[in-house]
């Protein structure tokens, strides 16, 4: 069972930071730890908790939110951001902060009700994204990285080569949108500004 972000809170004080890994190649184990050490449960749900999702990231750095390829039917049938996979996510998120020698700086919960004006520019940013995608894919362009207007929200390159050598193509309703594997992230500009 997923617990609530307020329940996550009460288990911060618990929780040995020190301990965390440094990210390797995986950037997602120090996550995966956190989690468990807060009591919540590595899966594959949408969000990491019931009412929001946690990310930890290392100050500067870009923060994965999910895979393109989820999120192109709803991209393609124009669906409103907060009922996407990107809005679910992002609604409600603890991020919870490293330097670059893995110290915890912070943390800080960022949702609709704490920062309306935050909530209302990734949309923005979405929307100007998914314009992007859908004049790319009815020109017969492919993707490349696309920012948002407010530098919050970006996709790019996020793929890695399979046993035989190749990386995962993008392909939607027969035509290629990329040779490789695309991902949402939320940019190094706003990592840096956050805490």
């Amino acid at each position: 069972m997923s617990l609530s972000l307020s329940e996550v809170k009460v288990n911060f004080s618990k929780v040995d930071f020190t301990k965390l890994p440094k990210p390797s190649r995986n950037k997602g184990d120090r996550g995966q730890l956190l989690e468990l050490a807060l009591g919540i449960p590595n899966s594959s749900n949408l969000t990491d908790m019931v009412d929001g999702e946690l990310k930890t990231y290392t100050r500067g750095e870009s923060i994965a939110v999910t895979q393109l390829k989820h999120v192109l039917p709803e991209i393609f049938d124009k669906i409103p951001f907060s009922q996407t996979k990107v809005g679910k996510k992002l609604q409600q998120t603890l991020y919870v902060g490293f330097d670059r020698d893995n110290n915890f700086l912070d943390s800080i919960t960022l949702s609709r009700e704490v920062d309306l004006r935050h909530y209302q520019e990734l949309e923005e940013d979405f929307n100007y994204i998914t314009e992007v995608i859908r004049y790319r894919y009815n020109t017969g362009k492919e993707l490349s990285t696309i920012t948002g207007k407010n530098g919050l929200l970006q996709i790019r390159t996020k793929d890695s080569k399979d046993k035989k050598g190749n990386y995962h193509p993008i392909i939607w309703k027969g035509q290629q949108l990329s040779n490789k594997g695309f991902a949402f992230y939320l940019t190094g500009k706003f990592g840096r500004n956050l805490l």
